[in-house]
């Protein structure tokens, strides 16, 4: 075993043959015919069987590292991941498959990928055209490291696991003589991210059934940001969660850093131009349209159409109570902006809705509220400037501060339940909002002085 202070007796050698066998039956030409056959003549399980095949090579890698291997010897295994990924993506064209979603977009399993790829000398123009089958659009984090080797790549619009990779992403912008210490700071976090089970893939402790199939707790993903960037490592290179072995290997290829143009900010869709024939408001939520309309006007009109539309088939459909109090008006508001796709479909959020420690999702609302209000600079507060108990309060107070100079409050009504409520409206119009969600029955905060509520 590669030196650890998790686990030091476990024989990976069993579990390491089953994986190398299997990855070779998926890209059998036997096999895949004969699943074609069963199937009535699926020409996508080709491409599903390359898939399973690349993607045990990918973990297969991580098994022969931490189990001691030396960078040279696991050469074969990445020559044959290579041609897997390469097989795969003929597969995908010869099947007609547009825009397939390859179940390949996992950091740790693409990182280790890529910086053994700089381990082993592998030029970057060839990393790039190795990685193409890889799905783009899935996960920001893993476009934006591929894009270095590939500038075309498409871009997704987030990082599917904001909580995890959003400060390792903050990377790719940062000065090149500052990027070290972000690194050293991110490889501290992935302690405590691996001590709470916060990082996919990854399991802490390790399940005993499963300690066969152990793979190490290395933080990949910060190795393959600075192999990509050429970030000088030194300061660091013994750190415990960093896979030092494999990146001494990188070290002679190093260069100049890498410097990368910020990428684009992602078009507001445009709302649908015609909007739709509102629905007749129910009884029940009659004598709650007037504080609708209040609260949607931050959206298009069509959007607005859309959501009352929404919030009436929400209602129909899911509320079983006789009579709408204040809160559950809130409540069934905040389901309809997710059953019409507002923010998937439309990048936008008129009303946050958020538990009341669930800090990374107050982040992400946030920036949706700016995005909907078209304020044009981003609200990206650094995370590790947000240091008080009370992190989602922290957040709302922070983008309160920070709508004020662009003409609008942040107004947060209470419903008594363990989660926060918050929507921004311009300054102007903010004491006839406060005024009727009071007369609505709701207490409402206001962020008038420094103090959690």
């Amino acid at each position: 075993m590669r030196q650890n202070r998790f686990y030091s007796d476990i024989d990976l050698s069993s579990s390491i043959d089953y994986a190398l066998k299997a990855a070779q039956k998926y890209c059998s030409e036997d096999y895949i015919v004969g699943r074609i056959n069963r199937s009535n003549g699926r020409t996508d399980l080709r491409v599903k069987s390359y898939e399973a095949s690349c993607y045990r090579s990918l973990g297969i890698l991580r098994s022969l590292y931490a189990r001691g291997d030396s960078i040279e010897s696991l050469r074969q295994v990445y020559l044959e991941t290579r041609e897997r990924l390469s097989m795969l993506e003929d597969g995908i064209q010869s099947c007609g498959l547009e825009h397939p979603k390859i179940d390949l977009v996992h950091p740790l399993q693409i990182s280790m990928l890529l910086a053994l790829a700089h381990a082993l000398g592998e030029k970057p123009q060839l990393i790039g055209r190795n990685t193409r089958a890889i799905s783009s659009g899935c996960d920001l984090f893993v476009d934006r490291l591929l894009s270095v080797y590939d500038p075309k790549r498409p871009l997704a619009d987030e990082i599917a696991n904001k909580s995890v990779y959003k400060k390792l992403y903050a990377v790719f912008d940062g000065p090149a003589e500052k990027r070290p210490e972000m690194i050293a700071r991110y490889l501290d976090e992935w302690e405590k991210l691996l001590l709470k089970n916060k990082i996919p893939g990854l399991h802490y402790p390790q399940p005993d059934h499963l300690l066969e199939e152990w793979a190490g707790y290395w933080c990949y993903p910060a190795a393959a940001v600075v192999a990509a960037l050429n970030i000088d490592d030194s300061s660091f290179i013994d750190h415990e969660f960093y896979p030092t072995d494999l990146m001494l290997a990188c070290a002679k290829y190093r260069g100049e850093p890498v410097i990368l143009e910020p990428p684009a900010e992602p078009a507001l869709p445009e709302p649908p131009k015609r909007s739709p024939k509102r629905k007749p408001a129910p009884k029940l939520l009659a004598p709650w349209q007037p504080l609708f309309e209040r609260m949607a006007a931050t959206l298009p009109k069509s959007l607005q159409a859309s959501l009352w539309n929404a919030l009436v088939e929400w209602l129909s459909e899911e509320w079983e109570e006789e009579t709408l109090e204040a809160g559950g008006f809130l409540c069934a508001f905040s389901a309809a902006q997710w059953e019409m796709e507002l923010l998937t479909t439309y990048r936008r959020l008129a009303l946050l809705h958020v538990d009341w420690k669930d800090d990374e999702s107050a982040l992400s609302f946030c920036e949706a509220i700016a995005r909907t209000l078209g304020i044009e600079d981003a609200f990206s507060p650094d995370p590790v400037t947000l240091n008080r108990p009370e992190r989602v309060w922290e957040v709302l107070y922070t983008f309160h501060q920070w709508l004020a100079p662009h003409g609008y409050r942040l107004v947060t009504p209470l419903t008594g339940e363990d989660a926060y409520y918050a929507l921004a409206v311009k300054t102007k119009d903010a004491d006839t909002l406060i005024t009727a969600l009071e007369q609505a029955g709701l207490r409402v905060k206001t962020f008038a002085d420094d103090q959690p509520f």
